[in-house]
């Protein structure tokens, strides 16, 4: 704790202080001067922080910028008395004489114990002198007062007593003194903090007084404002923002082009400045580009937007309308429609128009990951869970996409015991990975997406009631392009220019060809478009016909008879064959039922398909 420093007037006081002082247990300094010496003293003393005195020391010493006084004022008990010891020896007119800041305001006549009390408090010592002189003319037998009073009523012949300050009256100045100190620490450690947090903050900080004046600045905005490191700060641009008026803008500052803001310091009904931040647009975009790099290196991210949805239909702009809504909330939120309509786009598209658009988009296609394997994926697992685990174990997508959306795609091929374990997390918002006895809370955004009826699922017991209820909050309908065929020939032309451009081409619709797209049913919806798009795009005529399409067309729907056998070379293993069989069936039908044809599991399905990855089809 810093020193306090005790200015007294008299010897008494220098002894008495320094032993209250030690049973309060804190250092203190003591000198015995005179008001002429006060400011010397103080001086003499850098560390101190408080003084602690009296009269006109006291005032003296306050005339010192960075130091506090405290001042010793005269109790009540210690008042009284001096005056009670003086009227038990008869003594009826007594006046006290002294600065003003011993009395704590008190001032004029009073009658106590019989006798006049006159006090007089003076801004000087020249007031004292005149006063007491005054009162010893007009018959007052006793002065009370500070050390000028007393020695003046001494010479003209008054009794005279000086005004002591009693161990009370110390004990509470020096309790004062130390509430000041820690104050100050605390508002010291404070500074200190905020110092440290703006200084190492991205973004240059200034604050001007309401007269514009630059009070205060961090090191990201010496950077910035200085022509060169050697030069000082130059906060002209800085004002010019404040004149502007606007809360926000983006401006140049030495060739650098910033986001500035200002930002009003308004407390007690009234704004006492501004402040002015200042992020570098290259900083933002730096952090920025790391950020989605982090995500896309674990491909956790969403590419399409609303903008990216092709149609102007009025099924399509009711469909955008609602989901942007839905993107507003964090309601679980169901998907549905027939294969090739873009369940997958439009999910991703509200997950870059939430708020958790910063966060990761985690995708999974559950067909595609066998039962067995899916929990794992889903949840993680933590180190020897089970045989062949990664060491150090692996967080599930679940974890994945804490604070972003996981996307299920395909939720109606999802097994019963898989549901069971995803009914429990979507109550709890928590997983525990498998092998672990650790409970993880997550936040995520469920949009489930499938190609099914799974309300009818759920009435012949293949997917949970329950369930269904708890990824079904809200619910999103993809019309198929047959229920919207005057979006076909936009969201063709989009695909042509696509693929015509990447081959440096122009190509353009006849009104055939656009009478021909939304003539055919589109099983296959905009996948199937897109394939088709591709194909057009390969031709070499600038102006596609009707009979451009229908020759596309004919190409990815065409089956020739003999396509209900396989034809297999004489000369191919056993693996290979099996290989052949399995391409040929999955090319045609679901995994379920390619399963059940071959009487094989799902898992088995999966193994043989990574095995068969060589294996000519």
């Amino acid at each position: 704790m810093p020193s306090i420093l005790l200015l007294s007037p008299m010897q008494s006081l220098s002894e008495a202080a320094p032993e209250i002082a030690a049973e309060l247990g804190i250092a203190l300094r003591v000198e015995t001067t005179d008001d002429a010496g006060a400011e010397e003293v103080v001086r003499r003393h850098p560390e101190v922080e408080v003084v602690v005195s009296r009269g006109g020391l006291a005032e003296r010493a306050a005339r010192i910028e960075g130091i506090s006084v405290v001042e010793i004022a005269m109790s009540l008990n210690e008042l009284l008395s001096n005056v009670s010891a003086l009227t038990a020896r008869g003594l009826k007119r007594i006046g006290i004489v002294s600065r003003a800041n011993l009395f704590s305001g008190a001032v004029g006549d009073f009658r106590i114990l019989d006798a006049l009390v006159s006090i007089h408090p003076q801004p000087d010592e020249e007031g004292i002198q005149a006063k007491v002189r005054e009162l010893a003319d007009q018959g007052f037998e006793a002065i009370i007062g500070c050390r000028e009073a007393y020695s003046t009523a001494r010479e003209l012949g008054v009794e005279a007593v000086f005004l002591e300050s009693g161990r009370t009256s110390i004990k509470a100045a020096l309790q004062e003194a130390i509430r000041i100190i820690r104050a100050k620490e605390r508002e010291k450690l404070q500074a200190a903090q905020l110092a440290a947090i703006i200084d190492n903050i991205d973004e240059a900080v200034i604050a001007f007084t309401p007269d514009h004046e630059v009070n205060f600045f961090n090191r990201h905005a010496r950077r910035l404002c200085a022509i060169s490191p050697a030069s000082p700060p130059d906060f002209e641009h800085a004002l010019s923002i404040l004149d502007s008026g606007e809360k926000e803008q983006v401006t140049s500052i030495n060739g650098n082009n910033v986001i500035a803001r200002s930002i009003p310091l308004a407390f007690d009904d009234g704004v006492r400045g501004k402040v002015v931040t200042l992020h570098e647009v290259a900083r933002i975009q730096a952090s920025e580009s790391k950020i989605r790099s982090s995500f896309h290196k674990k491909g956790l991210y969403a590419r399409y937007h609303f903008k990216d949805i092709v149609g102007d239909s009025e099924a399509i702009r009711q469909l955008t309308a609602r989901a942007k809504v839905y993107a507003g909330h964090d309601s679980n939120l169901l998907i549905y429609g027939e294969t090739g309509t873009g369940k997958e786009v439009f999910a991703q598209s509200i997950h870059n128009h939430s708020r958790r658009k910063s966060g990761p988009f985690v995708s999974v296609n559950v067909a595609s990951i066998p039962p067995s394997l899916l929990e794992s994926e889903l949840f993680g697992y933590v180190d020897g869970a089970f045989t062949g685990a990664r060491k150090g174990g692996k967080p599930g997508l679940f974890e994945l996409a804490h604070e972003g959306t996981l996307f299920l795609d395909e939720i109606g091929e999802l097994a019963p015991e898989i549901q069971n374990r995803l009914l429990r997390v979507l109550q709890e918002r928590e997983i525990m990975r498998i092998g672990d006895d650790k409970i993880i809370p997550v936040n995520v955004r469920i949009i489930s997406a499938t190609n099914r009826d799974l309300f009818a699922q759920t009435q012949n017991g293949t997917f949970r009631q329950d369930l269904y209820y708890r990824i079904h909050v809200v619910g999103l309908h993809i019309p198929p392009l047959r229920a919207r065929t005057d979006d076909i020939p936009q969201i063709f032309e989009h695909y042509l220019r696509r693929f015509a451009g990447q081959a440096g081409r122009e190509m353009r619709l006849a009104p055939s060809a656009r009478e021909a797209l939304k003539s055919h049913s589109w099983p296959g919806n905009v996948r199937q478009l897109r394939n088709v798009a591709e194909v057009v795009a390969y031709g070499h005529d600038e102006q596609i016909e009707a009979r451009h399409i229908q020759e596309a067309l004919g190409e990815q729907e065409y089956v020739p008879a003999e396509a209900r056998f396989i034809t297999i070379p004489e000369s191919a293993s056993l693996k290979q064959m099996e290989s052949a069989i399995i391409r040929n069936l999955l090319a045609k039908h679901p995994a379920d039922e390619v399963c059940a044809r071959l009487g094989i599991s799902r898992v088995t399905l999966w193994r043989k398909m990574k095995n068969f990855a060589s294996a000519p089809v």
